[in-house]
């Protein structure tokens, strides 16, 4: 690892950093907080999003778990439970739609259960002090890697982070450490970057990802030390995988299509149908269709990072995702724009960073288009909170 030597000015941008970084989260925490109080009337349960149609566990019957009418819910729904039930000893799995897959990832709701050292009562509250930790860090980390501390405030417009603010999904750690994977591993990088490598695979299986870009990276400079170390930090993932594997049915789900971009060109072709009455539906249509190109415009942008050769850290990596991103076949991924937002958040976020390091927008683009969307969204959750 080579020896980082302090900048002019360095100590100043980390303080200024800080200072930005706890913006984010109390911006966070305040926005949390009159969900919780103007929407859900004092719940935190309220935040996972829980459907009125799907059964929730007696075991968790204390917790009057707030549910939406009508409803099938979102994923955190199931994170919830991860949370309370771990290591799967106490039969929470029978309430989750896919416990291989969630149970993979657990890296948010284990935190949660290790910070209320397993108490039921605090273990909510404990998972939604985990994403506003981490939304704090990854405003600290960004306005590090931009050496602008202001940059920060810019993390919680990533859609990933907005959509997991308001349904509380694992997607913003991941893109957090997306950050401090790039500015740990970056060309004044430490060995805080294994951390961030062992860290990302458990908030989600595409954490890999940044495994292999570490690998292909280091490998093409002849660092091979660096990359093997790379490689062994997939190891703490792949044991707990394994002891989920032994303790859950297989994930019969189909994710890979039959060729490339096959998911993605199927939502091109065969869009959902969205009612275009009133005015917010008709915005909703329109900013579908934006995010829609914001999707295709990634993978444009990739396509530039080869084409101009910006082999960076971030520009490896990004080319890494959107390789494999490009195999996903299952339309639901593709199907709005956020499914799409968040599991593109990786790729999204390393183009920022490649725009950033190229001082030039078009990098940026395809996060912009997406954004408009998920911004609609909070337009309604305000409406609904204060109507």
């Amino acid at each position: 690892m080579r020896t980082v030597t302090p900048r002019p000015g360095e100590t100043r941008l980390r303080l200024n950093a800080v200072a930005c970084a706890l913006a984010a989260l109390a911006v966070s925490a305040i926005c949390l907080w009159l969900r919780v109080a103007y929407e859900y009337d004092g719940n935190v349960t309220g935040l996972y999003y829980t459907g009125e149609t799907i059964s929730t566990p007696p075991q968790l019957a204390g917790e009057h778990i707030r549910r939406i009418a009508g409803d099938r819910g979102y994923d955190a729904q199931f994170y919830h439970y991860v949370a309370h039930d771990p290591l799967l000893t106490r039969g929470l799995a029978e309430y989750v739609d896919n416990p291989r897959l969630r149970w993979r990832r657990i890296l948010v709701p284990g935190l949660a259960y290790t910070l209320a050292s397993g108490n039921d009562d605090a273990i909510d509250l404990m998972y939604v002090a985990v994403m506003l930790a981490f939304a704090g860090l990854g405003a600290y980390w960004l306005g590090l890697l931009g050496e602008r501390a202001w940059l920060g405030l810019g993390f919680l417009l990533i859609p990933a982070v907005l959509i997991s603010l308001d349904r509380m999904t694992v997607d913003l750690p991941l893109a957090a450490l997306c950050i401090a994977f790039v500015l740990h591993g970056g060309p004044r990088e430490s060995r805080a970057v294994y951390a961030v490598l062992a860290a990302a695979p458990l908030v989600r299986e595409t954490g890999l990802l940044l495994i292999a870009g570490w690998c292909v990276w280091t490998g093409s400079q002849r660092r091979w030390r660096q990359a093997v170390q790379g490689a062994a930090c997939a190891v703490p993932a792949l044991g707990w995988w394994t002891y989920v594997q032994s303790r859950t049915a297989p994930d019969q789900t189909g994710w890979l299509g039959p060729y490339p971009f096959a998911g993605l060109i199927q939502r091109t072709l065969d869009p959902p149908v969205i009612p275009r009455t009133g005015l917010w539906m008709r915005m909703a249509n329109l900013t579908e269709q934006l995010a829609l190109v914001g999707i295709w415009a990634a993978f444009a942008a990739v396509l530039w990072i080869l084409w101009k050769r910006r082999w960076t850290l971030a520009g490896v990596a990004a080319v890494v995702f959107a390789a494999f991103s490009s195999l996903l076949g299952k339309y639901d991924i593709w199907a709005d724009a956020y499914a799409s937002g968040r599991v593109l958040s990786p790729l999204l976020v390393l183009l920022v960073i490649v725009a950033i390091e190229e001082k030039r927008i078009m990098p940026a683009l395809p996060m912009l288009l997406i954004l408009p969307r998920v911004l609609l969204q909070y337009y309604a959750i305000l409406k609904r909170m204060f109507s």
